[in-house]
């Protein structure tokens, strides 16, 4: 029997990490969907998964290192969304509006207990807090690129993008929760009617582009 090369041996290990790191990921998010972050410990993790705490700390430094991780690791597919919603938005605002809202409240539907726990531990751990106002200004400087767009190309009167998109995130981030962050949770299409009429309305009526 050929003996098992260095690089094969290497390879097999770099994904039985990834295995267990995944693992641990996967527990954290099933236990944060049903129980607030305050209860979330290295402990009740780890015997979710039946490994050792010396598995969690070869992966994480601790609860507010691995929180942060499945913030990132949701956020992509949040960041998704929004980046759709930018490079529609320049040929059919109100259609690219609808699309990136529909996929903002299914998003929430899918992951808001997720980001409703990581949203409560921003409370009380300073890691946690800096890494979600984070995660919420990718979003307000996306937002802001895409009026300030529609207002280069002439489709709507200027306004104050910065701060209409500051305003309009932080209330889809307060409503969402609210409405799809625990139990009971709200009527997804009332959700979506509601934060795309206060967003279609914020900005105004959209114009074609004036062409250069």
């Amino acid at each position: 029997m050929a003996p098992v090369s260095s690089s094969a041996q290497r390879l097999r290990h770099r994904d039985k990490r990834e295995q267990t790191r995944r693992q641990i990921l996967v527990a954290a998010d099933r236990q944060l969907r049903d129980r607030p972050y305050r209860d979330l410990s290295v402990e009740t993790v780890m015997a979710d998964t039946g490994l050792t705490r010396t598995a969690f700390y070869r992966h994480f430094d601790d609860v507010p290192d691995l929180v942060l991780r499945l913030l990132e690791d949701v956020g992509r597919e949040l960041y998704e969304i929004a980046q759709c919603w930018l490079e529609g938005s320049a040929e059919d605002f109100p259609r690219a509006a609808h699309e990136g809202m529909s996929g903002i409240v299914a998003f929430f539907q899918r992951h808001g207990p997720l980001v409703a726990a990581v949203a409560e531990g921003a409370v009380s751990d300073e890691r946690i807090e800096a890494g979600y106002a984070s995660f919420i200004e990718t979003f307000i400087t996306l937002t802001d690129r895409g009026f300030d767009g529609l207002v280069k190309r002439g489709q709507v009167d200027p306004f104050p993008t910065h701060a209409v998109s500051r305003a309009l995130n932080l209330m889809n981030e307060r409503f969402l929760l609210d409405q799809l962050g625990r139990e009971p949770r709200g009527d997804p299409a009332e959700v979506l009617a509601t934060i795309e009429t206060v967003w279609l309305r914020s900005v105004g009526p959209v114009r074609p582009a004036i062409s250069e």
